[in-house]
Order: structure tokens, then C-alpha cells, then sequence
């Protein structure tokens, strides 16, 4: 894609909407026979929610700067069709062990990881206030003993804040992390995502001509009452899943507007975005 052309993903999404997604999201947490019925539902908000909007869009700089920030040129980013899928939360799944007497441990730092990728991997949007974590520039790859990756998935943190040992700050009011991570493979080697529909039924986003997964969940957080065990509440979790140039992703937004992950989605699909760091 030209530097004058511009991406026709996502916009601006209904408040209404996000609210009936919240409402139908805490409904499956607290019934869990519901979940399919909410999904169905779900599913028929957003398609309405797009259906009666106008095609819409919003200039949003592109380019990223180390606040945070965007700079010119300009991405274009308009309204089309987003699909929630219901699933029952992000897991890691259980990570595989390597024998060292036939694999190595091999750690990348930021140049071995662009160079092994082909590109820088820090999505062109991040969200105001998210600040990018320490650790973010490095990785640990598995390699076999003639040098071949066997394992390269790659993790970038957007937090709103962090504790000393790099990991996610909680909030105050929502024991809970906000921001954004991201994963990346060429192998597909990534953590469990849960989708409570029949993979035959999951439905995807068109988001700039790329096959987008998108999933919600309410997720629980604490503290946990010590009788009923019931959580302190409930906050929104979003994932979305597609492969771009090559690359597999896996975003999750915690504490975010379903919006801005799309934003962030279209940051890294539209090649013009991706080229002007």
C-alpha cells in the first residue's frame, strides 16, 4: 500500500452498544448457562450497531513516537462490520519443554527480533496513556542444534504503569491491569484463546481486506468475597487474532474500548502506517 492511500477499517462505535455489550458480558459471568444465548446476541447488537450507522471516519495520525503519540501522515480509518465471538478468557497454554541436549535457548534483543521479523513490531497506534514496557526489545527464542526456530513467539506489553520488576501495575479502583499486549509468531505458537462457539460457527472481521478474530469476555477481579466467592466485579477483555504479512497476531485489550483495539488492528495492517516510524 501507497503512502497516499488509506486503510477503510473501523470507526467510531455506538456508546448504546457498548453498553448492551457490557450488560450481555456480566450476564455470562454470572450465568454461565447463558453464554451461548449472550453471544447470539451479542453477535446481533454489533451487526445492528453497524447496519444503521453511516460510513463514517476519523483522521488519525500515523507514525508512533516514544510517548505514546502518532505523528504525520495521516491513516484513514472508516466503519465496517466488527463481529464478537464470546469466549471464556486468555490463557497461556501450558508451555512446551525443550530438551537442551537438543535444543538451545537463544535471547534476541530488539535488532535480532526486526531482523528475524522483518519489521519493527510496535503497532504504528498505541492508546494514549499506555506506556511501553521495559521489557518490550527482547525475547527468548528455541532454536534446534543446526540453528533452526522452533519457537520465536515474541511479547510487547502497553500498560497504563508498572512495578519495579516490569510487570503490569493493578489500578486502585479495579484490581486489574489496563492496557494492551501483543503476540506475535511466524510458528503460530500461541496461548490458548477459548471461543465458546463451534469454530465452525466463529465469525470474522473484514478489517482493511484482513481476516480479523475478534473475542470478549467479562473477566472477573478481586478481591474475592471469602464466603460466596463472588468477584469484586467485572471488566471488559477484548482479543483480536489475524495473520498479517506473514506474521501471526494475538492482541488483548484489558480495561479498553473495544475501539481502540481496532485502531490499534488497523495501525498494523495498513502497510503505511507500519512504514512511517
Amino acid at each position: 500500500m501507497s503512502a497516499n492511500l488509506f486503510l477503510e477499517a473501523v470507526g467510531e462505535l455506538g456508546d448504546r452498544y457498548y453498553e448492551e455489550a457490557a450488560r450481555y458480558g456480566r450476564g455470562r459471568a454470572a450465568r454461565r448457562w447463558g453464554r451461548w444465548a449472550a453471544a447470539a446476541c451479542l453477535a446481533v447488537a454489533a451487526a445492528a450497531a453497524f447496519a444503521v450507522l453511516p460510513s463514517l471516519s476519523e483522521r488519525l495520525p500515523a507514525g508512533f513516537d516514544g510517548n505514546g503519540s502518532l505523528t504525520a501522515p495521516e491513516i484513514g480509518i472508516g466503519v465496517d462490520r466488527v463481529f464478537l465471538n464470546d469466549i471464556a478468557g486468555d490463557s497461556d497454554a501450558a508451555r512446551r519443554w525443550y530438551d537442551p541436549a537438543l535444543y538451545d535457548r537463544v535471547v534476541w534483543g530488539r535488532e535480532e527480533i526486526t531482523g528475524y521479523y522483518g519489521k519493527e513490531l510496535t503497532p504504528a497506534y498505541i492508546p494514549q496513556g499506555l506506556v511501553a514496557s521495559p521489557q518490550n526489545g527482547t525475547a527468548v527464542a528455541i532454536a534446534d542444534k543446526s540453528g533452526s526456530v522452533v519457537a520465536d513467539t515474541v511479547w510487547l506489553g502497553f500498560y497504563s504503569g508498572y512495578y519495579e520488576d516490569g510487570s503490569p501495575k493493578l489500578g486502585e479502583e479495579v484490581a486489574a491491569c489496563k492496557g494492551i499486549s501483543v503476540r506475535v509468531s511466524k510458528l503460530g505458537l500461541f496461548g490458548d484463546c477459548c471461543y465458546l462457539l463451534p469454530e465452525s460457527e466463529i465469525k470474522t472481521s473484514d478489517i482493511g481486506g484482513t481476516a480479523v478474530t475478534f473475542g470478549y469476555c467479562a473477566t472477573p477481579y478481586g478481591p474475592y468475597d471469602p464466603e460466596t466467592h463472588e468477584p469484586a466485579g467485572h471488566y471488559d477483555m477484548y482479543i483480536a487474532e489475524f495473520e498479517w504479512g506473514g506474521i501471526g497476531y494475538q492482541i488483548v485489550a484489558e480495561q479498553m474500548e473495544l475501539e481502540e483495539l481496532v485502531k490499534v488492528v488497523s495501525s498494523i495492517v495498513c502497510e503505511e502506517g507500519a512504514g512511517n516510524r
